[in-house]
């Protein structure tokens, strides 16, 4: 006889709800083998082949694949709210540099701005020449004037004047030989320089020997005073 009876009882066989007289919680003459696995682990049966009661309920699944058929899908839920968004990725990588554009249209010219105020009048330059604003520089000594060669020397005006003219000193290094003229050199050009800033002279060396040369440059003295 099979009757449907609740069972508190953790044991997976009868969790499954169903109780046989073919089981039995302890040995007896006719149920003396224990079952070690299956649904009625634990309990003892009359024969091994009840500890797997599969069969038992083969039947069950035989009504429900008879009667089971699949029915029509009912509509879709409503979409459910969107989630947050996720994190930002990492930045990717720039891409290729594009075409050159069309060159745009020429603006407007701007317009000029104000011309500035006139500077202040700064004070009036020296109107004449006398001993007050004119000085003399003297040159370097060129002393390597020798026979047939060219030499110069520059005197120098102090920056900001005006070489107005020049003058010059030449002579022999040493005694003549004997029988000789003096070396003493021959004035080739006396000028003021590109810029007049100061005075050349060039000279070149005759007869024998050793000469030398030396200028001097008389200059007009433009502020700040000399």
């Amino acid at each position: 006889m099979l009757a449907v009876i609740p069972f508190l009882n953790n044991n997976a066989g009868m969790a499954q709800g169903y109780y046989d007289d073919s089981y039995s919680t302890y040995p007896t003459d006719d149920k003396k083998y224990e079952c070690r696995t299956g649904p009625f682990e634990g309990f003892f049966v009359g024969s091994v082949e009840f500890c797997d009661a599969k069969h038992k309920f083969d039947d069950r699944k035989d009504h429900r694949d008879r009667d089971n058929s699949t029915g029509t899908q009912g509509p879709a839920g409503p979409v459910g709210p969107a989630g947050p968004a996720g994190p930002q990725g990492p930045p990717g990588a720039d891409g290729a540099q594009g075409e050159q554009g069309i060159q745009g249209i020429p603006g407007t010219a701007g317009t000029p701005g104000t011309p500035g105020a006139a500077g202040a009048q700064g004070p009036p330059g020296p109107s004449t020449i006398n001993t007050t604003n004119v000085y003399e520089n003297v040159g370097p000594t060129n002393d390597e004037i020798f026979t047939r060669s060219f030499g110069s020397s520059v005197a120098l005006c102090d920056p900001g004047d005006t070489a107005l003219s020049g003058s010059f000193e030449v002579g022999q290094i040493g005694e003549p030989e004997p029988g000789l003229a003096p070396a003493i050199p021959l004035l080739i050009k006396s000028e003021p320089l590109a810029d007049f800033t100061g005075w050349n002279i060039t000279v070149f060396g005759i007869n024998s020997g050793n000469g030398f040369v030396t200028a001097d440059v008389e200059c007009f003295d433009n502020p700040p005073p000399h």
